[in-house]
């Protein structure tokens, strides 16, 4: 850590030690968040393998449900990457007082509509649950998993705001410590929960949502302690935080990603609602698939996190060729890391999918899934690692593009159009292959340009 020299210009600047770009690195940075995702993976895994032993319906309500409460927060995902931006050109800067006045503006906006996005779940779940043809008891344990997830909607926003802006603020360790306790917690909870093992209740899917209620809430309390007792990297700042200049640059740097968010969701909700048009099995099927393959997704977002930090305090630091550099850099960790462990999945699908479930057909339908996923791996580590360097950035409008042209124009569409032609399921899935294809080279070309150093005014 370097020390920052008090700037007479602006009085705003803190004396103390803050992170700066260069005692960080691309993998310093992302092993905490890599360890911290994988463990949020496994606590997937664990609720297939729990809920598996219920049957193929209670594994697609979980799935269906899961797709709807993350379509519901494309504002957070908003909020988050512009705390990302801000904080970290605020931190690159020394400008520690800026840094607390964006979390604080960040964690009362996303509370208020988490709040909101409650309401409105609560008022009509069973209708949005009913856009996808479930039959009607798959129908019912998805509507009561969801009315009970989204009630932790907004301690949730609290915590992945908080942890975010810490990152940005290079402190990737505190969100590491309070992430394995509370993953360690849901997995806990989820084995006794949703089995009836530990003394607990058997409460099946009703089991699964509590577990992960109860883990969101653990998290943000602590958070909340340790900011309020000013023990944070980030201090808790002065009144002031919801000034109008500020939540401007919010808004600037965040409606493009929370945009991009939505997009992703809707897109997502799309292709599963094509997948869910081969009955339950196929959807029992791409919810294990997904979980499976977050393994290698958590590298994937680890390495986003440590890009979009050394972008945002490199730019902050008015160094644009290390934020170019620490980008590159991150790519080629993502795609050598995610390349392998893709590899791996796939080659042992049939095996782990066959722990999770006794369902031929959800096995077989899985194993195709994994495959295809596994195929673009490399390309998908570039859309982890170059999209999270332009959003650091404060870049989010090119994303958004590239999101849309991959999701909605090419893999919804190819994938409409093979069940219209009345092709298997593995010709759906296939239409993955396009679209991270399109979205890799996209933003190699955005990233190349350099035109995302100059998008963030500060």
């Amino acid at each position: 850590m370097s020390k920052v020299n008090q700037n007479t210009t602006n009085p705003k600047v803190d004396t103390e030690e803050v992170s700066h770009p260069e005692s960080l690195s691309v993998w310093g940075l992302a092993w905490p968040s890599i360890l911290n995702n994988l463990l949020f993976a496994s606590v997937g895994l664990v609720a297939i393998k729990a809920v598996g032993s219920l049957g193929a319906g209670p594994v697609a309500a979980v799935g269906t449900g899961q797709r709807i409460f993350w379509v519901f927060q494309a504002l957070i995902m908003a909020v988050m990457a512009g705390t990302t931006a801000l904080v970290a050109r605020a931190i690159g800067s020394g400008n520690r007082e800026e840094a607390a006045q964006v979390m604080r503006a960040s964690v009362g906006i996303c509370f208020i509509f988490s709040l909101l996005t409650t309401f409105f779940l609560w008022l009509y779940a069973e209708e949005v649950i009913g856009i996808f043809g479930l039959d009607q008891e798959t129908k019912k344990l998805a509507v009561t998993y969801l009315l009970i997830i989204i009630f932790f909607t907004p301690v949730f926003s609290i915590s992945m705001v908080v942890s975010t802006a810490l990152r940005a603020a290079g402190d990737v360790k505190t969100p590491l410590y309070i992430g394995v306790f509370t993953n360690i917690l849901n997995i806990y909870l989820l084995l006794g929960l949703v089995n009836g093992h530990y003394g607990m209740p058997n409460m099946g899917i009703v089991g699964a949502a509590m577990a992960g209620g109860i883990s969101f809430s653990t998290g943000s309390v602590i958070y909340l302690s340790l900011w309020f007792r000013k023990k944070l990297v980030i201090p808790i700042g002065n009144k002031g935080s919801m000034s109008i200049e500020r939540l401007k640059k919010l808004f600037e740097v965040g409606y493009p990603a929370g945009m991009e968010s939505f997009v992703f969701q809707f897109g997502m909700l799309a292709f599963f609602w094509i997948v869910a048009l081969y009955g339950t099995a196929a959807v029992a099927a791409y919810n294990i698939g997904v979980n499976v393959l977050m393994l290698s997704f958590t590298v994937g977002w680890g390495f986003a996190i440590a890009g979009s930090t050394l972008t945002g305090q490199y730019l902050g630091a008015k160094d644009p060729d290390g934020a170019y550099k620490s980008g590159f850099k991150a790519a080629g960790f993502t795609m050598l890391s995610m390349g392998v462990l893709g590899l791996i999945l796939a080659i042992f699908s049939r095996s782990i999918a066959s722990f999770f479930i006794n369902d031929a057909e959800v096995v077989n339908y899985a194993v195709i899934f994994v495959w295809m996923l596994a195929i673009m791996q490399p390309f998908m580590a570039l859309e982890f690692a170059l999209g999270g360097s332009v959003r650091g950035a404060g870049d989010t409008r090119s994303p958004l593009i590239i999101t849309i042209i991959g999701l909605l124009l090419v893999r919804v569409p190819i994938a409409f159009l093979f069940y219209y032609l009345g092709l298997s399921l593995a010709w759906i899935f296939s239409a993955l292959i396009a679209d991270y294809f399109i979205k890799g080279v996209l933003l190699i070309i955005r990233f190349r340009s350099k035109r995302w150093m100059k998008v963030l005014k500060v």
